[in-house]
């Protein structure tokens, strides 16, 4: 009897490991592991494959993204959907401004099958401040940190071909109306004109260089040589003719 009870006890002790060893492992399949910025940049260093999601609003997306990273609303009702579009048993590495979307974001991205998924501790707020680069614009235009330098600047716009500088602030009223078709003609274009948008805030030293006292500036640069400088609201039309007509001459 006693024989009996002893080979009772290890199945049910053997059966309870089973158990526990795969609680365990479905746990870990369903964890979002998160990283600091600097793991979250080696990895997406590392990983030629990899899939970066920026979960933001395109607002937010605009002034500022990792490079490479792809712009998925978690606030919009398509998130779900365009998520899909990305491959599931690959890694996937995402982020918002401060880790409270994306945090949101990787725990729906797992319950959608995806294998592997890495949130960045603190969004950009903690990616910006650790100077880690920046990719300002849609087009690729320009790889920034905090703000750049006057040798890196002058580097930019004596490039060869059109370089369009774009000096604005976030708090400037005419900048906002303007950043719209900005980005439109920056895509339009993007094979003919280079386009720096450069923060007026951040880049003070730029702008001291460049005599900037009045916000929106546009200064258009032609093979190194400052060929048109507008101060203020112009519209896209006309910026469209001033830039079309830089190229065909």
């Amino acid at each position: 009897m006693k024989t009996i009870q002893f080979f009772t006890t290890l199945l049910l002790l053997f059966f309870q490991s089973i158990n526990i060893s795969i609680c365990q492992n479905i746990s870990e399949n369903n964890t979002v592991i998160k990283l600091n910025t600097t793991a979250f940049y080696k990895s997406i260093i590392s990983d030629k494959f990899s899939q970066i999601i920026d979960v933001r609003t395109p607002e937010e997306f605009s002034e500022g993204y990792i490079t490479n990273a792809i712009n998925v609303n978690w606030n919009d009702n398509s998130f779900d959907t365009e998520v899909l579009k990305f491959n599931k048993t690959k890694p996937v590495y995402v982020y918002c401004l401060a880790g409270g979307r994306s945090a949101s974001a990787s725990t729906k991205l797992k319950k959608l099958g995806f294998k592997t998924v890495y949130d960045l501790k603190g969004g950009m707020n903690a990616w910006r401040n650790a100077n880690l680069p920046v990719q300002l614009f849609l087009n690729g235009s320009l790889v920034e940190k905090k703000g750049i330098n006057l040798t890196e600047f002058n580097n930019f716009i004596n490039q060869k071909g059109l370089v369009l500088v774009d000096v604005y602030a976030p708090w400037c009223g005419p900048c906002k109306i303007m950043a719209p078709y900005l980005e439109e003609i920056a895509l339009a274009r993007k094979n003919k004109l280079i386009f720096l948008k450069l923060n007026n805030d951040n880049n003070q030293e730029i702008v001291k260089f460049l005599f900037v006292d009045e916000l929106p500036t546009l200064i258009l640069y032609k093979n190194g040589k400052r060929v048109y400088t507008n101060i203020g609201i112009i519209s896209k039309d006309d910026l469209l003719k001033v830039i079309d007509a830089n190229l065909n001459n």
